[in-house]
C-alpha cells in the first residue's frame, strides 16, 4: 500500500459556507429524502433502494445500542447534496452513506471525523479486507467505514455463446477477446450486438487500473491535489480507439450515459451477449436470466431464459494488475456528544460484524468487508453453490494494490466524471476524432481540477 501524505489540510478553518461552495463544484439533483435530522435518535442516511434498502433499514434499526432511524435519501448525488445542506444548517446526520467517488469532497468539508476514532480498541481492523479498506485510509486514518462495496465483472449469455460456436466456459479475458467474441455473436445471428455497459467513469477507471495506468497525477490524487489527467498517452489512445471501433462496427451497443437499466435490459432480452456490470447486480442478473424479471423496465415476455456465465473484467493488456472498488462507505459527523459517538461506534461495529456482513452479502450482492465472513462463507460452501459470487471475490482478492488500483481521490469528482463520460460519447459517436476528444477531455478535466482547488483555497 503506498504512503499517504496529507490530504486533509485543504480547507483549514473551513466553514459551512465553504462546504456549500464545494457543493457547487459538484452539481447534482434535489434529494428525495426530507433531509430532517432528529437529535433524539441516531440518524443514518443511505442511498439503497429496493430490497437492499429494506435489508439495510432492518439492520440499522435492529441495533439495540441506540434508538436508530434509517432513512433513504435518493441517489448517491442526492444524498451528497442533502449532506451539504445539512452541514449548512448545522444538522449533519450521525452516519451518512457516500459514494466512494466523492471521498475527497467530503474530507474537504472538515465536517466529519475518522471512523477509526469511534471503534473500540478490540475492533478487528486487521480483519477488514485490505483491497477494500486501502482506498478509505488517508493520513493513516480509516476515515469512513467501507460497507456497500463492489467491483465490475463480466456477464455473458452461455446459450448465445453456444449458438455462435464459442466455448461457453471461456469468457473473454482481454479487450481483444471481447472484439473477437462480439464478432462471432453478431455474425452468427445469436445476438444483435456483442457487448454493452453503461457509459460510466467507473468502467474507464477499471481499465486504467487493470493496466496499472494512472488516470490522474499525484498517484490518482492520493499524495496531493491532482492537476493533470493522463489522456494524452498511448494507452488512452488505444483504449478509446478500441471503444470507438467497437461502436462503429455495431459490436458495442451504446445504452447511454449512466444508463444502467438500459444496459441490463439489453442483456436480459438477448439484444447483446455480454455486459459489464457491478458485482452487486449478480442476484438480479441471475434471476433475470432464469426468467424472473424484477421491476417495470422489462416485460417478462421479452426474456427467454438462458444460462448465465460470469468472468473477470476484461483487461486492456495481457497482464492484470487489479480492479478499483466501487460502491460507498459510511461517514460520521465530527460534531457529536461523547454518548452519541459511543452509540455510533457501536452501530458501525454491529453493521460490520461477521454475521451482519454475511447477511448483507447474501441479501444485497455487495461483498463482505471482513475476511472472517469470507472464510465462513467458503467453509459453508456458499461460493461453491453460488459461483457467480465467487467470480467477484476471486477477482477482488487477486487484485494487487498499487497507486493505479486505488480509485481516484479528487475533489470535483462529479464534474470529472461527467466530463469523461460526455467526451467519450463524442468520441465513439464520431463527433470528434480520438485525439481531439482526448485532448478536449484532458483540458476540461484539468480546468475542473483548477476551479475546485481555487474554490477550496479561497
Amino acid at each position: 500500500m503506498p504512503d499517504k501524505h496529507s490530504r486533509r489540510s485543504v480547507l483549514a478553518g473551513a466553514s459551512a459556507a465553504t462546504a456549500l461552495g464545494l457543493a457547487g463544484c459538484l452539481g447534482g439533483d434535489d434529494d428525495d429524502g426530507d433531509g430532517d435530522v432528529d437529535d433524539d435518535v441516531l440518524n443514518f442516511w443511505h442511498a439503497m433502494g429496493g430490497g437492499s434498502g429494506q435489508l439495510l433499514d432492518d439492520m440499522v434499526e435492529g441495533y439495540d445500542g441506540a434508538n436508530s432511524e434509517s432513512e433513504y435519501q435518493g441517489s448517491y448525488e442526492d444524498i451528497l447534496q442533502s449532506m451539504f445542506g445539512a452541514i449548512e444548517a448545522g444538522e449533519m446526520p450521525d452516519v451518512v452513506m457516500i459514494d466512494s467517488l466523492h471521498n475527497q469532497q467530503v474530507l474537504d468539508t472538515e465536517a466529519t471525523q475518522p471512523v477509526s476514532a469511534l471503534l473500540g480498541d478490540d475492533f478487528p481492523t486487521d480483519d477488514l479486507v485490505s483491497a477494500v479498506q486501502d482506498f478509505f485510509v488517508v493520513d493513516g486514518d480509516l476515515n469512513s467505514m467501507p460497507f456497500n462495496n463492489s467491483n465490475a465483472i463480466l456477464y455473458y449469455n452461455k446459450d448465445a455463446y453456444e449458438e455462435a460456436g464459442l466455448d461457453p466456459e471461456q469468457p473473454p479475458e482481454t479487450l481483444e477477446d471481447v472484439r473477437t467474441h462480439s464478432e462471432a455473436l453478431v455474425e452468427s445471428g445469436a445476438t444483435n450486438y456483442g457487448i454493452t455497459w453503461p457509459n460510466h467513469v467507473w468502467f474507464v477507471e477499471t481499465w486504467y487500473s487493470l493496466a496499472d495506468e494512472l488516470i490522474l497525477d499525484e498517484e490518482n490524487g492520493h499524495t496531493g491535489a491532482p492537476t493533470t489527467m493522463y489522456a494524452d498517452t498511448d494507452f488512452a489512445h488505444e483504449l478509446w480507439t478500441w471503444w470507438k471501433e467497437m461502436y462503429e462496427d455495431d459490436l458495442f451497443m451504446n445504452p447511454g450515459i449512466e444508463a444502467w437499466s438500459e444496459a441490463r435490459s439489453a442483456f436480459l432480452t438477448g439484444e447483446v451477449g455480454i455486459k459489464l456490470d457491478s458485482t452487486a447486480a449478480v442476484e438480479s442478473t441471475l434471476s433475470g436470466a432464469e426468467g424472473d424479471v424484477d421491476g417495470d423496465d422489462i416485460d417478462e415476455e421479452d426474456v427467454d431464459a438462458f444460462e448465465l456465465g460470469t468472468g473477470f473484467y476484461p483487461s486492456p493488456t495481457e497482464e492484470r494488475t487489479g480492479v478499483v472498488i466501487g460502491g460507498a462507505s459510511l461517514w460520521v459527523s465530527g460534531d457529536m456528544s461523547d454518548e452519541r459517538e459511543e452509540e455510533v461506534g457501536g452501530l458501525l461495529e454491529h453493521l460490520t460484524s461477521v454475521d451482519q456482513q454475511i447477511e448483507w452479502h447474501q441479501g444485497s450482492g455487495y461483498y463482505p468487508i471482513r475476511n472472517e465472513a469470507i472464510d465462513e462463507l467458503e467453509s459453508d460452501g456458499w461460493f461453491e453453490d453460488n459461483p457467480h459470487y465467487a467470480t467477484a471475490f476471486d477477482q477482488l482478492l487477486e487484485s494487487e494494490t498499487t497507486p493505479a488500483t486505488l480509485r481516484m481521490l479528487v475533489g470535483p469528482a462529479r464534474q470529472v466524471q461527467l466530463t469523461i463520460q460526455e467526451e467519450s460519447q463524442e468520441i465513439f459517436s464520431g463527433a470528434v476524432s480520438v485525439d481531439e476528444g482526448l485532448q478536449n477531455m484532458k483540458e476540461d478535466v484539468e480546468e475542473e481540477l483548477e476551479r475546485y482547488d481555487r474554490v477550496a483555497n479561497q
